[in-house]
């Protein structure tokens, strides 16, 4: 079974244990995240992800000290007119000019009480080789404290939209000195199973050299695809989605579906809006539970209304590894 349970270590700090749902705040397509993430500090106070970009910006200010721990992101996201599965803009997004020199200026100013992951530099006009991106996160210079490097695979093209895995796997050796390991959901295939397929490749190369790291599906944070990819061998999850939609009963869906549903149909949107936040956090909460209890007995029942589609996603990546 490659879904399981994995161990994260950053520094010194106590090792957490996996599978992680990231709550994510980033200022692509949320102008006031500054805003959301006060409301959410109250309540939040196991792992979040934000981006470097962001607080070079001052669009956040850390420490952000309400979290056990911090998953600092690379920027690329933020500096980029590229999108998540689930984005859905109403208008151009342009990003702030963004290099490797400000991405290290962050982490040279970075002080928080909470363990934090820093994730490698990406830029969307910087393409190189993954050899070279592995080389490059690993002349990146820690914050002090208890801190670790987490490798961003990108595609080694400006023009390309994916990633091969003809590139990736024979530099898995090289991949020494990360906590993590770490694709974008977009970037990893060009379907559901196929990403998956990767996924569970990537995962059994990391297993062959590196026992026991975790992988990082970003942009990846949903009822249903976050499933697979704990199925294919990820572990650790992160994303917009939480903050886009609702997650109920399984379903990811409006967030003013939710709110006719769930609240008084006179309740005001930006409660509303509030609600599906708690409500999001809650439910990633039960969903990691479900993955806990899948690994302890492999009963796809735990993974709620859903299981057999799911079941029958891991059995189609399982016929197709096979035949590999």
């Amino acid at each position: 079974m490659l879904a399981s349970r994995r161990f994260l270590r950053i520094g010194n700090a106590p090792s957490i244990k996996t599978p992680l749902l990231l709550p994510s705040f980033s200022s692509k397509g949320f102008p006031n995240v500054a805003k959301i993430l006060q409301t959410m500090e109250e309540y939040i106070s196991d792992e979040v992800l934000v981006s470097a970009y962001d607080i070079y910006n001052n669009h956040i200010k850390p420490p952000f000290d309400f979290a056990s721990a911090i998953f600092l992101d690379s920027g690329g996201y933020e500096a980029s007119k590229e999108t998540e599965l689930s984005d859905t803009y109403e208008k151009e997004y342009s990003g702030k000019e963004w290099s490797i020199d400000k991405h290290q200026q962050v982490l040279a100013e970075w002080k928080s009480n909470s363990p934090t992951v820093c994730v490698s530099y990406d830029h969307p006009n910087d393409r190189v080789p993954t050899g070279q991106q592995i080389e490059r996160a690993k002349a990146m210079v820690l914050p002090p404290g208890n801190s670790a490097r987490a490798l961003l695979i990108k595609p080694e093209s400006e023009t390309s939209k994916r990633l091969h895995l003809k590139d990736i796997l024979p530099t898995v050796k090289q991949m020494t000195g990360f906590a993590v390991v770490g694709v974008t959901e977009k970037e990893i295939g060009n379907s559901t199973l196929s990403r998956m397929i990767n996924v569970a490749k990537l995962r059994k190369e990391l297993d062959a050299h590196h026992p026991g790291l975790p992988i990082h599906v970003f942009g990846s944070l949903d009822t249903i695809s976050t499933f697979l990819y704990f199925l294919a061998g990820a572990d650790i999850f992160d994303g917009l989605t939480w903050l886009r939609y609702a997650f109920s009963n399984g379903d990811t869906v409006y967030r003013h579906h939710f709110g006719a549903l769930s609240l008084p149909i006179t309740t005001n949107s930006d409660i509303v809006e509030g609600r599906c936040w708690t409500n999001n956090y809650q439910s990633m909460q039960e969903m990691r539970l479900s993955m806990i209890k899948f690994v302890a007995d492999g009963r796809f029942e735990h993974f709620g209304k859903h299981h057999e589609s799911l079941k029958r996603a891991y059995d189609a990546m399982t016929a197709e590894l096979g035949g590999a």
